[in-house]
């Protein structure tokens, strides 16, 4: 870590350091290290929490035991499979003792199932703790960085705070945080996706004698929530019968939160039921079901292929029936998705600009969220609880709780009858797995460094309301540039991006920006 040098603006300023900011340097600083490059490159890294290059899922917030939500091997495209694999065989030992302390009774049947796998370097099948990745991916940089820096052509700032503005004046960024204020030639923008929009309560966490909410999970981390939730539960009224905890969504953080709820042997007890709440009241799915994936085809996207003029509405409504028509047969999207979206990529490239554009925006993330999967391992807990009479899923959308004499009771809108219920049972532990909040939304959770971006007019939102809109070297204005989840709504490489949290498209999109970084670099030095 090197101490701030205020007297000449840094070439490179990136705003968060996450897996995106993470992979462009690595990128960027692997390019220069191929060619030599002989000058001093010199950036900043600001971050608003106190570990670096690993952002939430892959650090510590989300501790030691919490699994991916996919197998390794379609997590990482090559060659970083390879290199992680390679990583992994050297450092299993130290990992899997890590992984053991911070977890329960379900991560030892994780060790003890894939004890043979691991010693064999069988990594590809397994659903590995996210973690692993953090500490590879920190582990990887830093070597990098060392490397350069020992050469002399590289210093790295690091400040731990939040910035709140950057304003533009000529050629130069000032970015401003508390107690920091620093000028850069460039920024990189790579924040991660917008919030996730509260529920109940403008805090992250309130608690009274009857209920516990809890907006953040990961904040500060999912082990002292976890924590949290458990003195609640055991300093809960004795005259209450039983705890009923209420999910809100069923997406991964949902089903990651119910797994690591169930590796804690206090939460095992009978009394303790589980309740899922989500709009379309379905969970992600996990087994292929070969006899009925067979016989099936995805017969509306098909009919679309012998059209030469489409609409961006055209193909997300065949797929819509489609998806509907797997549900009626009861196939799920472990079965379909690779089906679904070879189709509908075999159809985007007869849109045009503007339609392609409108498909990355309003229909790429609707189809996506009926095409999730995950490992059964997360499944096998819903399905001991259902045998148990402990989990429910309720099919609606959260629009607030009533609180009565004996505790607080859940309204929400019914995706049935679309008519407010409330619920029968009284809820004691509410946890928000809602997805992000959007550009505009109700809600205005928006990150004030953005508002203030969109106010000066450095930044503007596209149409899908939950990215930035980008040129084509992943600029918001000129030399801002964008990185990760908030490049979803763009067309990028003749691409259409509307989901930016899978670690291989963050992988691509680094790739690109760090290119376009480097030839910006050499253009500057030649000119």
């Amino acid at each position: 870590m090197c101490s701030a040098n205020l007297k000449r603006p840094f070439d490179l300023c990136f705003i968060g350091s996450g897996l995106s900011s993470t992979f462009t340097l690595i990128h960027l600083l692997e390019h220069r290290i191929a060619v030599q490059t002989p000058t001093l490159l010199e950036i900043a890294i600001i971050e608003k929490y106190e570990e670096f290059h690993t952002g939430i899922p892959y650090g510590k917030r989300s501790g030691d035991s919490v699994l991916l939500i996919t197998s390794l091997k379609n997590f990482l495209p090559q060659p970083e499979y390879t290199k992680f694999i390679h990583w992994l065989n050297e450092n299993h030992h130290t990992l899997l003792k890590r992984m053991k302390a911070s977890g329960g009774e379900l991560t030892k049947k994780w060790l003890e199932k894939h004890r043979e796998r691991i010693s064999k370097g069988q990594w590809g099948g397994l659903f590995i703790p996210r973690r692993f990745f953090g500490i590879y991916l920190q582990d990887r940089l830093n070597q990098l960085i060392d490397q350069q820096t020992s050469k002399g052509v590289l210093k790295v700032h690091y400040y731990c705070t939040q910035v709140t503005q950057v304003s533009k004046d000529n050629a130069l960024f000032t970015i401003h945080a508390k107690e920091l204020k620093i000028q850069s030639k460039k920024v990189i923008l790579g924040i991660g996706s917008l919030p996730t929009h509260n529920i109940y309560t403008d805090r992250n966490i309130h608690s009274d004698d009857q209920l516990l909410v809890i907006n953040q999970i990961y904040n500060p981390s999912l082990d002292e929530n976890l924590e949290r939730i458990s003195n609640f539960i055991s300093n809960l009224n004795p005259s209450s019968q039983g705890c009923n905890i209420l999910v809100i969504g069923a997406n991964a953080s949902a089903l990651e939160l119910l797994y690591k709820l169930n590796d804690i042997e206090n939460q095992q007890e009978n009394n303790t039921n589980y309740y899922f709440l989500s709009t379309h009241g379905l969970l992600p799915d996990s087994e292929v079901d070969s006899i009925k994936q067979a016989n099936y085809q995805p017969k509306h996207l098909h009919k679309l292929q012998s059209h030469n003029l489409l609409s961006a509405a055209q193909i997300a409504q065949a797929a819509t029936l489609d998806l509907d028509a797997a549900e009626k047969i009861q196939l799920g999207a472990a079965s379909t998705v690779n089906i679904i979206s070879n189709a509908v990529g075999r159809l985007l490239p007869r849109l045009n600009q503007q339609e392609l554009k409108t498909f990355a925006c309003l229909y790429g993330n609707e189809i996506g969220r009926r095409q999730r999967c995950a490992g059964q391992h997360y499944l096998d807990v819903i399905d001991d609880l259902k045998s148990k009479g402990r989990f429910e899923h309720i099919k609606g959308r959260f629009k607030d709780f009533i609180k009565k004499k004996k505790g607080y009771y859940l309204r929400y809108q019914d995706s049935h009858s679309d008519t407010m219920v409330t619920a029968p049972m009284q809820f004691h532990v509410v946890i928000n797995c809602i997805g992000s909040t959007k550009f505009g939304g109700a809600h205005n959770q928006v990150p004030t460094l953005l508002k203030n971006l969109i106010k000066q007019g450095l930044a503007s939102p596209n149409a899908s309301q939950i990215g930035l809109e980008v040129n084509a070297k992943l600029e918001c204005s000129k030399n801002l540039h964008v990185v990760g989840p908030l490049l979803a709504g763009n067309i990028i490489d003749s691409k259409a991006v509307w989901h930016v949290e899978h670690c291989g498209r963050i992988i691509w999109l680094s790739g690109i920006l760090a290119k376009i970084i480097e030839q910006s670099q050499r253009t500057t030095i030649f000119s």
